[in-house]
C-alpha cells in the first residue's frame, strides 16, 4: 500500500496521501513531515464525523473539499477512505486517472490484509431481522440532546453490517423487544473511535423506558 500512496503523492500539486479505516485509524500514509500521525488521525476523525453527520456513510463514493488555497480529494473504499490533500492548481485530470488505477490496487491490498471480522450481531433470518444488544451513551449534553430527538444509533461498523444484512442502508429502524413491545425510530450513525458499541443499538433513557428494556438486553431491528 505504501508504494501505491507514494505514486499518488508524486503527482505535481499533490501534497500527500493517507489511507484510514472507518474507525479513523490511519493504515498508511505518504505525507511530508509537517503532517504527523496525530494530525492525520485528527483529520480522519473530523472527516468521518462529517460523513456520518450527513448520514452518507453508506452511499458516499467520494468527496471534493475545496478551500481558498487548496482542496482535499476523498475516495471511499470497502471499510476505508483515501484522503489526498492537493494544491489549488493541481492537475485534476492526472489525479483522477491515477486514483482510478490506485483504487483497484488499494482495494485488493486491503482485502488481503483484512482479518476475519467477528460477527457484530446475531442475525436470526432475513425475514425476521437482526439482533443487537442495548447500550447507552455516557451521560452528557450530547446524549441528552440525542435522547430528546427520539433517535437510536449504531457504530459505523454495525451500520455496515446492517446495510449488508438487509441489502440497503437503513435510516429508520423498527425495534422489537423480547416482550413484544417496540417502536420505529430514526437511526443515526456515530463515530465509535474506541469500538465500544460494535454489535449494539445505542439508546437514551427515554427510548429505553419506552421500550422497557435494560442495557445489555437483546432487541431485534428491521427496516422501518
Amino acid at each position: 500500500m505504501q508504494e501505491i500512496l507514494h505514486q499518488i503523492s508524486a503527482i505535481d500539486g499533490v501534497i500527500g496521501s493517507s489511507l484510514f479505516n472507518d474507525q479513523g485509524k490511519v493504515l498508511a500514509h505518504a505525507c511530508p513531515p509537517l503532517l504527523d500521525m496525530a494530525q492525520l488521525g485528527s483529520a480522519a476523525t473530523t472527516l468521518l464525523d462529517c460523513i456520518h453527520g450527513l448520514q452518507i456513510s453508506q452511499s458516499v463514493q467520494g468527496l471534493d473539499l475545496r478551500y481558498t488555497e487548496g482542496r482535499i480529494i476523498v475516495r471511499a473504499l470497502p471499510g476505508a477512505f483515501l484522503c489526498v490533500p492537493c494544491a489549488k492548481n493541481v492537475n485534476m485530470s492526472m489525479v483522477n486517472i491515477t486514483l482510478n488505477l490506485a483504487m483497484k490496487k488499494l482495494e485488493q491490498a486491503l482485502a488481503k490484509q483484512a482479518p476475519t471480522a467477528p460477527a457484530l450481531g446475531s442475525p436470526v433470518s432475513s425475514d425476521e431481522g437482526m439482533q443487537l444488544r442495548v447500550a447507552h451513551l455516557p451521560k452528557s449534553d450530547a446524549s441528552s440532546s440525542f435522547d430528546q430527538l427520539g433517535m437510536i444509533a449504531v457504530s459505523q461498523a454495525t451500520a455496515k453490517q446492517i446495510s449488508d444484512f438487509f441489502g440497503k442502508p437503513v435510516k429508520k429502524a423498527k425495534v422489537t423487544t423480547p416482550g413484544g413491545g417496540g417502536g420505529t425510530f430514526p437511526l443515526m450513525v456515530i463515530n465509535d473511535v474506541e469500538l465500544q458499541y460494535e454489535g449494539a443499538l445505542v439508546v437514551g433513557p427515554g427510548i429505553e423506558k419506552k421500550l422497557k428494556v435494560n442495557e445489555g438486553e437483546m432487541v431485534m431491528i428491521t427496516p422501518g
